[in-house]
């Protein structure tokens, strides 16, 4: 009776240090899960940040030329009213070939503000969405941590 006594005391303390094992290596399992689950938002975050960051910059570049380019067509502007207001009969037949050239000097540089501003619409649009990847990665990671309990 002994024997059975202790072959039952063995089985069910291999038993049990078995049912720890399993318990513990699933836990060890899921927090290696979650850490590199972590690492993956971590490194996706910072990639986003860094596109983000360079596309904000693009925008003010694209901005800052755009601005500059509205000032050459400001005064292009003001250079063919200038001419046609020498006389109100039209421009002088001496300063008409200097004024079409003005003129379509406008008209090209009105064409190229016009194409770059909506380079920069379609731009300040891709960036729009780089940032809302970035902000749902960012909502993800915080999400994991509060389910990780961590703050």
């Amino acid at each position: 009776m002994r024997t059975i006594i202790k072959s039952v005391i063995g089985a069910v303390l291999i038993l049990s240090f078995g049912a720890v094992l399993l318990v513990g290596g699933r836990r060890i399992i899921e927090q290696e899960r979650m850490a590199q689950e972590v690492d993956r938002l971590r490194e996706g975050l910072y990639r986003a940040r860094a596109t983000a960051e360079r596309c904000q910059k693009s925008i003010v570049s694209g901005e800052t030329e755009l601005v500059e380019l509205r000032a050459r067509l400001d005064l292009l502007r003001a250079r063919v009213d200038s001419f046609e207001a020498l006389d109100e009969r039209g421009v002088p037949q001496d300063r008409y070939e200097t004024y079409l050239g003005t003129f379509n000097m406008y008209n090209d540089t009105a064409s190229t503000w016009e194409e770059r501003e909506r380079q920069l619409r379609v731009a300040e649009a891709s960036c729009r969405t780089v940032i809302l990847e970035h902000n749902a990665m960012s909502d993800s990671l915080q999400s994991l941590f509060s389910e990780l309990g961590v703050d």
